[in-house]
Order: C-alpha cells, then structure tokens, then sequence
C-alpha cells in the first residue's frame, strides 16, 4: 500500500497538466477546417510536433506555398491577406457573379456584382475573408 501512495499521487499531479495539451486535429479535420477558410487542392500534409505543414494549396483560385498550421486549431501560423483576385473568388464561390473590383484602402477590397441577379456592392476583409455590405 505505501507504493501505491507516490504513484498515486504522480498520477493525480500529472492529471491536469496532462488535460491542457491541446488534442492534435486528425487529417480529415485538417482538410474540413481549411476547406472552410478557402483552401482546396491541398498537398504535401506534414506533421512536425504542433505545427502542420503543407507544400502545397489552392486558396479562392491561387496558388499558396509552405503553409504553417497549428495542429490543434487549423489556423495558419502566418497569412498574407488575400489578393483582389482571391477575393473575386470567394465572392464568386458563395454565388454572386460579374464581379469586379472598385478598389482597395489597406485590408478592406471593395467588389461590385450580383446577387441573384441584383446589383450589390460588398467589401471582403483581406485579414479574415469576412463579407460585409
């Protein structure tokens, strides 16, 4: 019994340390969490302690090299803002259609198409691929 003791007591200390990692995402959660903010095409999946690291992917028609993701959220590490183009494309994959660009003031692009056939006008956050009116 008095063995029992120390290993027990290991074992209760080690408990809550031992519940603060962060669960690694599986691959099939990866590709979800990415497919989600743009990305497609995805090539070259490598784990490396509790980062992903990824050759290869398409983001809204372009292609990005040499991604960092953090394996527990499927956040990249690091990001650019997206291109004017990577922006058309996102609007074109949620549905609208003849889109174009009237400009851009830092983050913010400012695009003009349709909307189920109604003319509207929208600025998509460079930072975050957020759409607003």
């Amino acid at each position: 019994m008095q063995l029992l003791r120390p290993a027990l007591l290991l074992l209760l200390l080690a408990g809550p340390a031992a519940a603060q990692q962060a669960a690694v995402l599986t691959p099939d959660q990866l590709a979800t969490v990415l497919r989600a903010r743009g990305f497609s095409d995805i090539e070259g999946v490598e784990r490396e302690g509790d980062t992903f690291r990824i050759a290869r992917a398409m983001r809204y028609g372009e292609t990005v090299e040499n991604l960092r993701i953090d394996a527990a959220t499927g956040l990249p590490r690091e990001q650019p803002p997206l291109t004017e183009g990577q922006a058309r494309e996102l609007l074109r994959a949620r549905g609208y259609s003849e889109v174009t660009e009237i400009g851009r003031e830092g983050d913010a692009i400012r695009l003009r198409g349709l909307r189920e056939g109604t003319p509207i006008e929208v600025t998509v956050d460079a930072r975050t691929g957020a759409v607003r009116q």
